[in-house]
């Protein structure tokens, strides 16, 4: 229940939020190079700002002159920032036993922590839990970049709000794993409330729902911008062919896995409305927006995005790199410096030919299948890769495990462990979840075997594919 103090906070952060996009509107950078000399500038302060007021970085970077350039710097990761997680924010009081006591409550997911931060949470697919804490600061930046830069190609009016369509107060849909405290939930909630008076105009749906209960309940809300993941948006799409669903969005926005060229004209003609795409993370949100000609434009004065090789050697542009590494400008709560953010992305050669002065790139991120499994009624259901992901770590508390199709009623499961008995214990607890969750929704019996071997990487994007149907390991 929101408190007269948590009034007052959204009311602040609705302010904050103002003034950063007001200042944003007339600050887009002329040029590529401009964007970058910003960015290095803003990377100098965040990492001076770091070795001063976070203990982890202090002492991770106590061999680094402090007048190196960003490059010097050595790389860092999830599991390292995890182990270190009370040394690592500059906020002394933020410890992962206090983050912990407020995820562990699912009816906390966007409450505020400390009464000025967001905690919200990514997927394990490296096989470590991320838990991220957003000051305003860096909550006003993603909510600017998203009014200015994504709301600037679509309409001439500028606003804090992240969603077109509720300019003309259409409303709106976010189809997502909203039963945990992921990025996704939590930020749509907090910009929610900025804006209560548009609050009936805005709703989340759950993807662990049946999908013909999904249906239903939008064909009753009717929303004008959905949003929600590209594999989400195929389904959807198919019951939109069929007739089943009735939508008329006037736009769609996806996020969250890898977008197919094939994927995105199948969506767009059953919706006959255009998608928008973003680039983001848990770790660094709204990274790139596409255009109108579908590249990925890069905020370069807020995000640097290094793609470098296997040995963390810089590849150049044109070149496909092994893994990117991340630095987040906005956050100085909890530094996002050099961060291996483990996809591959390929910066462009050319400038694109829209507007948009800032550099481009293409990424290959999450290639997760979704799977079709059979109902009690005979017909085949789609089960979404994050409707798996979900059940699996909020349930069984397991991550970076890998699922193989290997028939319609026949699931392979790999586990992460340091021994075959701590695997098969993994393996255990994904069972027992995944056999409830199936039942729920009325799924036939499946056969659910456990495949010794860890999980494999895909060798095209050096990401942990963790969901795959047959025939396309």
């Amino acid at each position: 229940m929101l408190t007269p103090l948590d009034f007052m906070n959204d009311w602040a952060d609705g302010m904050r939020c103002w003034q950063a996009t007001s200042s944003l509107q007339s600050a887009l950078p002329a040029s590529a190079e401009e964007a970058r000399k910003i960015g290095r500038k803003r990377a100098e302060k965040l990492i001076a700002y770091a070795r001063k007021f976070s203990p982890f970085y202090a002492n991770y970077y106590a061999s680094v002159p402090d007048d190196s350039a960003l490059q010097d710097y050595p790389a860092v990761n999830r599991a390292t920032l995890m182990a270190n997680f009370d040394n690592w924010s500059s906020d002394r009081r933020i410890t992962l036993a206090s983050v912990k006591s407020l995820l562990s409550c699912t009816d906390r997911i966007g409450e505020r922590f400390l009464n000025d931060y967001l905690v919200w949470t990514s997927s394990g697919t490296s096989g470590v839990k991320g838990i991220y804490v957003q000051d305003i600061h860096a909550l006003s930046i993603y909510q600017s970049l998203m009014a200015v830069r994504y709301l600037n190609q679509l309409t001439a009016s500028a606003s804090a709000l992240p969603w077109p369509e509720t300019l003309n107060a259409n409303r709106t849909a976010l189809v997502a794993a909203v039963e945990g405290h992921f990025a996704g939930i939590v930020y749509w909630k907090w910009a929610a409330r900025l804006n209560p008076w548009l609050s009936g105009q805005t709703r989340t749906f759950s993807i662990l729902q049946p999908i013909p209960e999904l249906v239903e309940q939008l064909n009753r809300w009717q929303p004008k911008f959905l949003s929600t993941y590209p594999s989400m948006l195929s389904v959807l799409a198919q019951e939109q062919e069929s007739g089943r669903l009735k939508l008329s969005p006037t736009r769609l926005w996806c996020g969250g896995e890898n977008l197919e060229k094939q994927q995105k004209q199948q969506i767009e003609a059953a919706f006959s409305c255009a998608i928008d795409e973003d680039y983001g993370a848990s770790e660094a949100l709204n990274m790139a927006f596409a255009c109108e000609h579908g590249k990925l434009h890069v905020n370069t004065d807020w995000f640097i995005l290094e793609p470098v090789d296997a040995n963390m050697q810089p590849v150049r542009a044109g070149e496909k790199s092994a893994t990117t590494l991340v630095t987040n400008l906005a956050n100085t709560l909890q530094p996002i410096i050099r961060y291996d953010i483990g996809d591959s992305i390929t910066l462009d050669t050319r400038a694109c030919s829209c507007s948009n002065p800032l550099p481009t790139m293409e990424v290959v991120g999450r290639h997760d299948d979704t799977l079709w499994m059979m109902e009690e009624n005979n017909k085949k259901v789609a089960i979404l890769p994050l409707t798996l992901n979900t059940v699996i770590e909020e349930n069984a508390g397991e991550f970076g495990f890998q699922i193989i199709q290997l028939g319609p009623d026949h699931l392979s499961i790999r586990t992460q462990g340091d021994d075959i008995n701590a695997r098969s214990r993994a393996f255990g607890r994904i069972r027992d979840s995944l056999e409830q969750y199936f039942k729920t929704i009325g799924v036939l019996p499946v056969t659910l075997e456990h495949d010794q071997a860890l999980p494999a990487r895909d060798t095209a994007s050096g990401k942990l594919n963790q969901v795959i149907k047959m025939g396309s390991q």
